[in-house]
């Protein structure tokens, strides 16, 4: 996912993918090396190339583009959660661009191999996509620049810090779209994560309010997407509306105009029962619009209940929980998944978190709660614990208040 994610920011496709062997031969042969010394040659290029697994090992941001794509049907989606996190997460590219060009590098090796590496074809994409939640849009896009000031951390972190967005989006809308109507588009939901090194319970914030509450919003993701389909069609809106938007778009109607749309709505339950062969509804459907919205989703709820419609149901969330799996959930024994954090995230969101200022102890939360992650008291008395063992704060008392962290980069 990384690579497509970095060749759709930089407007760029795969036209081959990288041969580790054939490079390092095309090096090899431009640098006038004598026989005898030519293999070890070829084995100092291959170190710098070459990682632990055998892997392209991202010597140079430019490398991110050549990562190359899971082979097998995954290869599809992969592809569409690159563009769709390209455009979602990222309002302006321009300065973006540039990071991942061919700039010099001092190092010779490095200036040599990025001479051979012309597998990258310009694309001109039509957008798919649109940010519902351009705060977060936004965050990244300051996040991203701050981070990538620093090129080796940002080397080591590119992939964290972006599956960490896309994992923070996903859960974010998915606790907004359950919400309906009542949703707030222009900040977090809260979230309660609970540290890796420390011990839980069902008492804790992190169970109650952490991935638990994501996994039962998401049971009707699903249905609440169709939904949604359903009345940006009937509203004739072609910019993917939320549930908040599409009842102000409605209310924006004149009075003609609503009464008109109420109709085609309560024609359009009845037919789509008549189409699912669900029962008749029951007395007449009042031409009310959170009335109506309800009752589509009902409908829509019902027909999903059927036994050969329950299959893509319970498969939609998954993703979900596969994209958790690798960095924020771990499994707490009886307590199930659990939203988690590793001390290096911490580190990273930190580290956004202060860019180049020394901040508050409180204030410090409040920027991670910015970022999505919020804890209760037991893992805010561990956070300390590990920003005074790390030598990052500057006490002035033992007083909450007068603490300070210090930046980490």
């Amino acid at each position: 996912m990384l690579g497509e994610f970095t060749r759709q920011l930089c407007t760029n496709r795969l036209t081959k993918e990288l041969s580790i062997e054939e490079i390092i031969k095309e090096a090899a042969n431009l640098i006038e090396v004598s026989s005898e010394d030519k293999p070890y040659f070829e084995q100092i290029l291959r170190m710098f190339l070459q990682d632990k697994n055998e892997s392209v090992k991202v010597f140079h941001p430019h490398v991110f583009q050549y990562l190359p794509f899971c082979s097998g049907a995954e290869m599809k989606g992969e592809q569409e959660i690159g563009k769709f996190l390209a455009e979602v997460l990222i309002k302006d590219s321009t300065h973006l661009k540039s990071i991942f060009e061919k700039h010099i590098s001092k190092d010779l090796v490095a200036k040599l191999i990025l001479n051979q590496l012309n597998g990258l074809e310009r694309i001109e994409g039509k957008q798919k996509y649109i940010s519902k939640l351009p705060y977060i849009t936004e965050l990244f896009q300051e996040d991203f620049l701050f981070l990538v000031q620093y090129e080796d951390y940002f080397k080591n972190h590119y992939e964290m810090f972006v599956s960490y967005y896309y994992f923070l989006y996903i859960t974010q809308l998915t606790l907004k779209l359950s919400q309906k109507g009542k949703a707030q588009f222009n900040h977090n939901n809260e979230v309660f994560f609970t540290l890796d090194w420390e011990a839980t319970s069902k008492s804790r914030k992190s169970y109650s309010y952490g991935y638990h509450m994501i996994k039962e919003s998401a049971r009707s993701l699903l249905i609440d997407i169709n939904c949604l389909e359903h009345l940006n069609f009937l509203m004739g809106t072609d910019d993917s509306q939320t549930y908040p938007e599409l009842k102000e778009t409605f209310e924006n109607l004149a009075n003609d105009e609503q009464t008109m749309f109420l109709e085609m709505l309560r024609d359009w339950i009845m037919e789509y029962r008549v189409h699912q062969v669900l029962s008749e509804v029951e007395g007449n459907l009042d031409l009310d619009y959170d009335s109506l919205v309800g009752n589509l989703f009902l409908s829509i709820e019902e027909a999903y209940e059927k036994p050969s419609m329950q299959g893509p149901q319970n498969r939609y969330p998954l993703s979900i929980e596969e994209i958790g799996k690798k960095y924020f959930l771990k499994t707490r024994g009886s307590l199930g998944y659990m939203l988690n954090v590793s001390q290096d995230l911490l580190l990273l969101l930190t580290a956004l978190s202060l860019k180049n200022e020394r901040k508050s102890l409180k204030q410090v939360f409040v920027e991670l709660e910015l970022r999505g992650l919020s804890f209760d008291r037991y893992s805010r008395e561990e956070i300390v614990k590990l920003y005074d063992k790390l030598n990052l704060l500057d006490k002035k008392s033992d007083s909450g208040d007068a603490q300070y962290v210090k930046p980490i980069l």
